[in-house]
C-alpha cells in the first residue's frame, strides 16, 4: 500500500504527464465539447485517486486513466443522446406531425361516446357493476370491496381484469373501417 506522499507524487506525475493528452482524447470523442471533456478528465483522476486511497495497486496508471475516461465519455455521450431525443428540433416536430395526418384523421372521426357505450355494453353484469362503482361513482377499491362483500385484493384483481379486458377490446377495434 502506498503512503499519502507516494499517492500525491504519483497523482502529480500522472496529472502533469497525461492530463493534456487525456483531455484531447476526450475532446475528440465528445465532438469538441470542452466542458464535458474536462469533466471526464477530472472524473478519471478522481477515480484514480480514490482507488489509490483504497489501497488498490494500479500497475499502469496511464491505461487506467484512459479506460476510466472512456467510460465517462460513453456515459456523457448517452446523456447527450437522451437530451437530443427529448429536444426534438421544431422543424422535425412539424415533419413528424404531418407524417401522422392519417392517424389524426382517424382519431377525429371517432365518436368516443358511442365507443364507450359499445364497450360497456360488451361487459357482463358483474363487470358493469364494478365499472360503474369505480369510474362513474368514483369509489375507492376498499369501498368497492365492502360493497361487494369481498376482500380488498379480490376487488383490486377484478378491477385489474376489467381494465385489461377493456384495453384488449379497444386494441382489437379496426379504426380504418369505423370503430366497432
Amino acid at each position: 500500500m502506498l503512503s499519502q506522499k507516494q499517492i500525491a507524487d504519483l497523482l502529480r506525475r500522472c496529472y502533469d504527464e497525461y492530463r493534456l493528452k487525456l483531455f484531447s482524447f476526450c475532446l475528440a470523442r465528445l465532438s469538441g465539447e470542452r466542458g464535458s471533456a474536462d469533466d471526464c478528465v477530472q472524473e478519471a483522476f478522481l477515480v484514480l485517486h480514490q482507488k489509490l486511497l483504497d489501497g488498490e495497486e494500479i500497475e499502469n496508471p496511464r491505461a487506467f486513466l484512459y479506460r476510466t475516461a472512456e467510460n465517462f465519455v460513453r456515459r456523457r455521450q448517452e446523456q447527450i443522446s437522451k437530451e437530443n431525443k427529448r429536444n426534438l428540433p421544431l422543424e422535425d416536430a412539424y415533419e413528424t406531425a404531418s407524417s401522422e395526418d392519417i392517424y389524426f384523421d382517424i382519431v377525429e372521426q371517432i365518436d368516443y361516446e358511442e365507443l364507450a357505450r359499445q364497450l360497456i355494453e360488451a361487459l357482463d353484469d358483474n363487470e358493469k357493476t364494478i365499472y360503474s362503482m369505480r369510474y362513474m361513482k368514483k369509489m375507492r377499491v376498499d369501498e368497492i370491496a365492502a360493497e361487494l362483500n369481498i376482500s380488498r385484493p379480490a376487488a383490486s384483481m377484478r378491477l385489474m381484469r376489467l381494465k385489461t379486458k377493456i384495453t384488449d377490446m379497444v386494441m382489437q377495434l379496426d379504426f380504418e373501417k369505423g370503430v366497432g
